[in-house]
């Protein structure tokens, strides 16, 4: 509810998507060029090969090349092949939102999202928050809601602090291959505050996020980061162009076949700057609540060893 009404302020308009595709949002895995990507589950789907989706990201940018339409946003099921830790689920909720919006309005976006789910249960569900959280806890989550601005890190310069503060060298050279769990709470700790760490090296990253100007050795990309908890939304630039999404289809070996409905959605008159998010509910009810275990988020969870009842 909370999410809807703030997205019917925002103008987004709500689209109801598959979850089976060809056109995985993750494709790094199976052609092993992105080491953040993440195995799709793959399915017979009437004697064709197809796969359970990982993101309705690519779908939802097919929505605002409409030129009546400005910003859209899905609720919808995600699947990731990998085994539940304490806070991965190979199924779970997914919210995104993608908009004709640069960079920095996207992060604008998320700050006032997360600010107003916050204050909705707040304000709604006190004696449901009172169950898991102290008043010192409360306090903080109050102050959370009201904050004026989050923090920003760049990824880079968030390496430079994890080397800082712990002296370990393997944070010598930037790699997200060395960026995980414990490194982002360890940010959060430091900096005190919810904080975005910005501008990922491209060559890591999903295939559809925007060179970052400044530098096209990184992304126009950013992690929001709950404090004391880690990544809860995903974000990003995208790419624009045919061109550039035809040259980074061939970088990352993506198939053409499967992805050439995205590639000629840049088939535009000048194609707008546009950019999205997308967040785990489970991951945000966990952080909110202080959960140990992201399965604790969840009614019925599934996880790799479990899918009943």
């Amino acid at each position: 509810m909370a999410t809807t009404e703030f997205m019917k302020l925002r103008g987004a308009l709500l689209f109801d998507l598959p979850i089976t595709t060809r056109m995985i949002s993750s494709p790094g895995a199976l052609t092993g060029t992105i080491p953040s990507d993440v195995d799709p589950f793959e399915i017979n789907f009437f004697n064709h090969k197809t796969f359970l989706t990982q993101s309705s990201q690519l779908y939802l940018e097919f929505a605002i090349t409409n030129p009546e339409i400005q910003s859209v946003f899905c609720w919808e099921k995600s699947f990731r092949r990998e085994k539940a830790d304490f806070r991965h689920l190979p199924e779970f909720t997914h919210v995104e939102f993608e908009g004709n919006i640069n960079f920095k309005e996207n992060l604008i976006i998320q700050k006032e999202y997360i600010q107003f789910l916050v204050s909705y249960i707040i304000q709604n569900n006190i004696g449901d928050l009172g169950v898991f959280l102290d008043k010192k806890q409360m306090s903080l989550l109050k102050e959370f809601s009201r904050l004026k601005s989050f923090e920003e890190i760049s990824f880079i310069d968030a390496f430079k602090l994890l080397k800082e503060k712990t002296g370990d060298p393997k944070y010598n050279q930037p790699t997200i291959k060395k960026f995980g769990a414990y490194e982002e709470v360890l940010i959060t700790e430091a900096i005190g505050q919810p904080v975005f760490i910005t501008n990922f090296i491209e060559n890591e990253v999903a295939f559809y996020h925007a060179k970052c100007e400044k530098n096209k050795l990184l992304a126009e990309n950013a992690d929001f980061l709950f404090p004391g908890y880690g990544e809860v939304i995903g974000s990003g630039q995208r790419v624009r162009t045919r061109e550039e999404t035809e040259a980074k289809a061939n970088r990352f070996k993506l198939s053409m076949r499967d992805y050439k409905p995205y590639i000629e959605s840049r088939d535009i008159q000048n194609p707008k700057i546009h950019s999205g998010w997308g967040m785990g509910i489970e991951r945000f009810v966990q952080a909110v609540l202080q959960l140990p275990f992201i399965w604790e988020a969840k009614v019925f969870p599934r996880v790799h060893n479990q899918n009943h009842p």
